[in-house]
């Protein structure tokens, strides 16, 4: 899930730059140039390409944040996770492993000395 959510991000990205190259500026951006006059602006009528333009760079902007903020949740998460998981897993191996023999003086035994009555 979080890899193909990069992957999105990406391509989103690369759309973004090309819709936002593509409106026209103060000095016509590449609206204009792309085709010599037969571009997007030609076949959706000057203001209609822009409007078109501007809409979908908002509303890919919009999807962007909202990629960026899921990706930054997930990653999170996820390493959150894994780290618990790590310390659990120590916690664990230092519980399995047995404390070392310690020899024992001369005169005791392995018994647990017992309350007198």
């Amino acid at each position: 899930m979080y890899t193909f959510l990069v992957i999105l991000f990406v391509l989103l990205s690369f759309i973004m730059v090309v819709g936002i190259l593509l409106q026209a500026g103060k000095g016509q951006g590449l609206a204009g140039s792309v085709g010599g006059g037969l571009g997007i602006s030609s076949a959706l009528g000057a203001r209609g390409a822009a409007d078109f333009l501007q809409k979908s760079t908002t509303w890919l902007a919009v999807l962007y944040m909202t990629l960026a903020i899921a990706i930054g949740y997930i990653y999170k998460t996820n390493a959150e996770t894994t780290q618990q998981s790590l310390i659990q897993q120590r916690t664990q191996e230092q519980q399995a492993i047995p404390s070392p023999n310690v020899p024992l003086a001369p005169g005791q035994d392995n018994t647990t000395p017992e309350t007198q009555e």
